[in-house]
């Protein structure tokens, strides 16, 4: 009896440790597959990533302008700005103020601007480190009260529409042109006009020379400083008064309004053919 009984009892523990074998097999397997499968998808890529049509990334103010045909005045005229406000009855009502730089367009709007001054706030929080309006490189509070001057009907004692500042990154800068110890450059990258801190000394010909007097001294670096169009004057300001616009944009502007019907451009951002 009790051999019996032992001989029972020892069959379902082999039945079980073989089905647990099985089982384990099978998992092992399905993993194995599954991992396999894995690999097998990573390394080969999308479709869609293969058919991507390349996209330009280095349209400058040169080549979108030859690509037109025309100036800046001819994408006013012709309607390639209007989705950014720029018209031609914006900018002589004094509402719209425009500059360009080689990769950017910068577009301020004074009826959008409430004179906050988070964008001079701003701009020295990023390039400073400290909140110092005086020596923001985008001025709206020296225009606050009256706007560009006594008797202009601008600033909070006139019409309450203030003047958004900054520099219009001159071809010719005089500010560049009066630096005694040439620390002002174009940027390769950008074409901004920056200050070569290392080489500053803080004289303040630059001020004087801009007619605009857009560099300011910063008296506790003892170095001058303006504006590198970085952009965190317009990402920063909560009413959209202040916009960098890409010249990449502005040229699928002017392919939308058929100022041109192709653009091919070589390294060198020349066009090539296309204009029409």
């Amino acid at each position: 009896m009790t051999d019996t009984h032992k001989n029972e009892s020892v069959e379902p523990k082999a039945q079980i440790t073989e089905a647990s074998t099985e089982a384990s097999t099978t998992t092992t397997e399905a993993a194995a597959a599954a991992t396999n499968t894995a690999e097998t998808s990573a390394s080969t890529p999308a479709s869609n990533t293969t058919d991507a049509a390349p996209k330009h990334s280095n349209f400058t103010r040169r080549s979108v302008l030859a690509m037109a045909g025309c100036g800046v005045a001819g994408l006013v005229v012709g309607g390639v700005l209007a989705s950014w406000g720029v018209t031609s009855q914006a900018i002589a009502s004094g509402r719209i103020d425009l500059r360009t730089t080689p990769t950017k367009m910068i577009v301020t709007d004074r009826a959008r601007c409430s004179g906050c001054q988070r964008c001079e706030m701003m701009c020295t929080l990023k390039n400073d480190g400290v909140t110092q309006q005086s020596i923001s490189r985008v001025h709206v509070w020296e225009h606050y009260n009256y706007g560009e001057g006594i008797g202009t009907g601008g600033g909070i004692y006139g019409d309450c529409q203030f003047t958004v500042q900054g520099c219009l990154q001159c071809a010719d800068p005089q500010c560049a042109n009066y630096c005694p110890v040439h620390a002002i450059y174009a940027d390769p990258e950008t074409g901004a006009r920056v200050v070569d801190d290392e080489v500053c000394i803080g004289c303040g010909m630059c001020t004087a020379a801009c007619p605009w007097n857009m560099p300011r001294v910063n008296a506790q670096t003892g170095t001058s400083t303006k504006c590198i169009s970085c952009g965190r004057c317009a990402e920063q300001c909560p009413n959209g008064a202040i916009k960098f616009v890409d010249w990449e944009d502005i040229a699928q502007k002017v392919l939308d309004n058929g100022v041109a019907s192709t653009a091919t451009l070589i390294p060198d951002a020349t066009l090539v053919e296309g204009l029409s």
